[in-house]
């Protein structure tokens, strides 16, 4: 549990955390409760890529419109007064809406926050917001399920996020400036007592953090590094003096 490290979390310069799959929004919240519109509900079994693009609307349009949220409270409390920083694979922008300093986390996936074409025919991103809206209101409207289109050349607009299916069409524009100041904030924790915390990040993106984390640790005499993943926790072997291979779903080490 994180409530055994916290000793150790306290003692360091710095904290490195990494949150992953296992802690994305599709697994710590149940959108068919926290949505109680009628017109998302009745999507809610129906086949087909139409349906699937409109329960991902209404989905990335409720995250959008949250508020504060209570999931990551417990980390919010071991970080606090901290000189830290989170990466996230995820791109719900769930941690967003979490009290952790929104100048301190990198979403390199992407969060929700902009559409972009598909093609792309540039890197213009769109603000989401308004097009989720329109989407929204039309098909309740309607009752038929309308794609956004590129104002420059036509084609589909999708989410600005990076999956296996748009990884070779991601606009990286949004996530740049949160990556350089990670990448200036790493240059600080060279011989320093750095506190790496893996949460839930199995092989999906491992050049993301997996492996650079394991780097990190291997290099840093002082560093400590703590992986939990229910499945996917061992750790290699240059790192095994001083690193912690924990089996368990990071919602329960995190939530528990």
């Amino acid at each position: 549990m994180l409530r055994d490290y916290l000793e150790q979390i306290k003692e360091a310069d710095l904290v490195l955390v990494g949150i992953g799959r296992e802690l994305q929004a599709k697994r710590l919240m149940d959108f068919k409760k926290e949505i109680s519109n009628p017109h998302y509900q009745e999507l809610i079994g129906q086949e087909g890529e139409d349906a699937a693009w409109m329960r991902e609307i209404y989905e990335r349009d409720y995250l959008l419109s949250l508020g504060e949220v209570d999931y990551f409270k417990d980390l919010e409390e071991a970080l606090e007064g901290k000189n830290y920083f989170v990466v996230t694979s995820n791109d719900d922008g769930l941690l967003f809406h979490s009290r952790l300093d929104k100048g301190r986390i990198t979403a390199p996936c992407g969060n929700g926050d902009f559409f972009q074409c598909s093609r792309p025919c540039d890197e213009q991103l769109y603000p989401a917001k308004p097009g989720l809206k329109d989407l929204i209101d039309y098909y309740e409207k309607n009752g038929s399920i309308e794609h956004l289109e590129c104002p420059k050349c036509g084609e589909r607009l999708i989410f600005n996020v990076r999956t296996e299916d748009t990884k070779h069409v991601y606009v990286e524009g949004a996530y740049l400036t949160s990556w350089a100041n990670y990448t200036k904030w790493l240059q600080g924790t060279l011989n320093k007592k750095l506190f790496i915390l893996e949460l839930g990040e199995g092989f999906e993106n491992p050049n993301l953090f997996r492996w650079p984390f394991e780097k990190i640790a291997f290099y840093n005499e002082k560093a400590v590094f703590v992986r939990v993943h229910k499945s996917l926790y061992q750790i290699g072997e240059g790192i095994k003096g001083k690193g912690t291979a924990i089996a368990m779903d990071s919602r329960e080490f995190l939530l528990d």
